[in-house]
């Protein structure tokens, strides 16, 4: 199994509006399209992308996560899935689920229950697809997905 480590643009990560936080509940939204893996090169069947979203600050804290698979990921003769999480625990957000089907996906069960979901040192954020079938990674040719997370920075705390 290869990993391929890509991070994630600038362009493709958002601060939400604070009427958009209000609404939803997430502070930050994190767009991944098929092009972002034009430079991946793995294509074994069990090999992954890692994707860094980012750092989180020091004292941290994620409350809510989901994604929202926009077009389905396709190219490949097997399930593809994606986790959301950190570099320590990458499904700490949301669980590895199949993203081959338009559709919202639920933060982890676990979420609540905050043992991987905060912390007192900065981590960064991860999303990892793993592939399942011929082609691997690189043989992905179709999908977009939005991930949506709430995170608090406890350090601002009143």
């Amino acid at each position: 199994m290869a990993d391929n480590a890509v991070t994630l643009t600038s362009s493709n990560k958002s601060i939400l509006s604070e009427q958009e936080q209000a609404s939803f509940g997430f502070t930050n939204k994190f767009r991944i399209n098929f092009a972002d893996f034009s430079t991946v090169t793995t294509t074994g069947a069990t090999d992954t992308v890692t994707f860094t979203l980012g750092a989180l600050p020091a004292k941290w804290l994620v409350d809510k996560a989901l994604i929202n698979v926009t077009t389905a990921f396709t190219g490949i003769t097997g399930a593809t899935t994606l986790a959301v999480g950190t570099t320590t625990t990458v499904a700490a957000f949301v669980t590895a689920v199949t993203c081959t089907a338009t559709g919202a996906i639920q933060m982890a069960s676990t979420l609540p229950v905050l043992t991987n979901a905060t912390a007192t040192a900065t981590k960064s954020m991860v999303a990892t697809f793993t592939t399942a079938g011929t082609g691997g990674p690189a043989g992905i040719t179709a999908g977009q997905c939005d991930i949506y997370l709430s995170i608090a920075d406890q350090s601002k705390l009143p």
